[in-house]
């Protein structure tokens, strides 16, 4: 089944603008499809491009810019309208969490866990065979932002950015589409720390809700052997060559996953040898 729909989840203390570079490649991509000589492969193509790509990149309340106009015309990730049998989610870390919890009321085709296992800390009161950070990694960080909120959130950006091939590029180019400061009152950001420390997702089954893992194999944020026990559960795991950013570090893979995910692309290698 083709998906002509994608909605994109930012994470904790991380604005939509961070889909910025993801949008730009995925429409290039979709305006480049090869053509072949094969009718099969011309006829998918045509069906591609007669079916343009909706993007749609909600800020969770409270959490992006906040001036009026951005405020009066983009969605919010609560709506009801962002659901649907033609639509793929996307969720970024702690955008993961939450879109899994949203999702059980709105419904859409299919959800993407991207750099997110199903809980980001151990939950010692529940049986969990997946494997999670330490309560106290995260523990350390909440106290940190009691003290200083600003700087602990910059702190965050130089850890997730920390298992990138070049960090310091992945950093730069991520205080360049989100700024030095956060958006998001400080009462937000907290309460989102709360949610990484409590949230999991149920796993349900695939009939109900097709849920696949997007996960980057030098992710300083996942506990070791993540990807291998959820193999183990029966879920779908998909690795990337990247750290916790992968929306910045694995653009153009992402971009190649998410057309073939949503059955969007046929031949879009030659633009990925030429680039």
């Amino acid at each position: 089944m083709t998906l002509t729909r994608l909605v994109l989840f930012s994470g904790w203390g991380i604005d939509a603008r961070i889909w910025q570079p993801l949008i730009t490649c995925l429409h290039a991509r979709l305006a480049n499809v090869t053509e072949t000589d094969e009718q099969a492969d011309k006829q998918a193509a045509d069906e591609a491009k007669s079916r343009p790509l909706e993007i749609i990149a909600p800020d969770w309340p409270e959490e992006g810019p906040q001036d009026d106009s951005r405020a009066s015309s983009e969605p919010t990730a609560l709506q009801a309208s962002l659901g649907g049998a033609d639509t793929l989610w996307l969720g970024w870390s702690l955008g993961a969490l939450r879109a899994e919890a949203l999702a059980k009321k709105q419904a859409p085709a299919a959800l993407v866990s991207l750099a997110m296992g199903p809980s980001f800390i151990d939950q010692a009161a529940v049986e969990q065979m997946i494997p999670a950070l330490a309560p106290e990694v995260l523990d350390d960080f909440r106290t940190a932002f009691a003290r200083n909120p600003t700087a602990s959130w910059q702190h965050f950006l130089r850890w997730q950015a920390s298992g990138e091939a070049s960090a310091r590029d992945c950093l730069r180019q991520l205080r360049e589409l989100i700024g030095r400061h956060p958006v998001s009152r400080e009462a937000v950001l907290a309460a989102g720390l709360a949610e990484l420390a409590s949230r999991q997702m149920s796993l349900a089954p695939q009939s109900e809700l097709p849920l696949e893992f997007w996960l980057g194999k030098q992710d300083p944020l996942l506990a070791p052997g993540l990807s291998a026990a959820l193999r183990a559960q029966g879920q779908v795991v998909a690795e990337f060559e990247g750290g916790h950013c992968l929306p910045l570090s694995a653009t153009e893979a992402l971009a190649d996953a998410l057309l073939a995910r949503m059955g969007l692309a046929t031949h879009v290698t030659r633009i990925s040898e030429e680039a």
